[in-house]
């Protein structure tokens, strides 16, 4: 009982053994031939193989079912780098909108500086004018004063001042105002100034 169980297990064995060397082997290394020669041919063989597949009803089911995965991958990927994109946009818009507003920020400071200091600058200037434009200033009040004045009143006071004084305040004067108020005064003052403004005249 014992021989015969070991020989079935050595039949078994028999068969495994024959089956790898005949069969299984063979076969395999043909393929590989086959495969080579192919690929040297310049034929996809995968593809190929893919093709073919696609024709039978359950491995068309799988292949197609594989793309399809594969698709919606890719396309989830796609929608991914769309919204990153979206994303930096954003944050590269913000960054520059912020960028703007202190360029304003700082232009801003820069215009109230220079406000600031147009002002120092102004209450540091001095405030005394030139003693030529201190003396002037009185002499064209004293002109318009005396434009205005009546003829009568300004002969009555023009003698009361120094000769100097009286000369270069009639040669301010118009022509017709310095002929009205002189014949106002005595002829004797008139004639000094007439004499005086002559000789101004003739300097």
């Amino acid at each position: 009982m014992e021989q015969f169980g070991k020989d079935e297990e050595t039949k078994k064995t028999s068969k495994l053994q024959w089956f790898l060397f005949v069969v299984f082997i063979p076969l395999l290394f043909t393929i590989s031939i086959v495969l080579l020669v192919l690929t040297f041919s310049g034929i996809n063989v995968f593809e190929q193989g893919k093709k073919y597949a696609a024709q039978l009803p359950f491995i068309s089911q799988w292949v197609e079912g594989t793309e399809a995965n594969e698709k919606k991958k890719l396309q989830e990927q796609l929608v991914e780098l769309k919204a990153t994109i979206v994303e930096k946009e954003k944050q590269l818009k913000e960054a520059n909108d912020a960028i703007k507003e202190k360029e304003a920020e700082i232009d801003a400071l820069q215009q109230e500086i220079a406000r600031l200091q147009a002002e120092k600058e102004q209450v540091q200037e001095p405030t005394t004018t030139p003693p030529a434009e201190q003396t002037s200033t009185p002499r064209v009040d004293v002109v318009k004063m005396y434009e205005t004045m009546s003829p009568r009143k300004a002969a009555e006071i023009i003698p009361q001042m120094s000769d100097q004084e009286a000369v270069n305040l009639l040669s301010k004067l118009k022509t017709d105002k310095v002929a009205a108020i002189l014949e106002k005064m005595d002829a004797q003052n008139a004639a000094k100034y007439t004499s005086l403004l002559a000789k101004k005249a003739d300097n």
